[in-house]
């Protein structure tokens, strides 16, 4: 899956995610300091293989690449414990399956 457009797929994955959460793309980096939207965002990530170190270190605001596989795996965790973060997971990746 390459996206030939002038949007890259992290773009289109915050894109999204600003509309499932009802806020313009602007706001995004207020929103995912909350731990269950940036946990979404870094699964989206992984799922379409854009997950860039880089990338997610300026829109997250992380420093290291220790930070990114911690968060990683407790978004991971909570995607297999908690049922309606899941739910929420699948919702916005049935819309991202429509663009991407």
């Amino acid at each position: 899956m390459s996206c030939d457009n002038k949007l890259d797929k992290v773009t289109i994955v915050m894109n999204v995610l600003a509309s499932y959460l009802g806020i313009e793309v602007k706001e995004m980096n207020e929103k995912l300091k909350k731990k269950e939207n940036k946990y979404i965002f870094l699964l989206l990530l992984k799922n379409y293989k854009c997950l860039q170190k880089d990338k997610i270190k300026e829109v997250l605001d992380i420093i290291s690449d220790k930070s990114i596989k911690y968060n990683m795996d407790k978004a991971e965790e909570k995607f297999l414990v908690n049922k309606e973060f899941r739910e929420m997971y699948f919702e916005i990746q049935e819309g991202l399956n429509k663009i991407i």
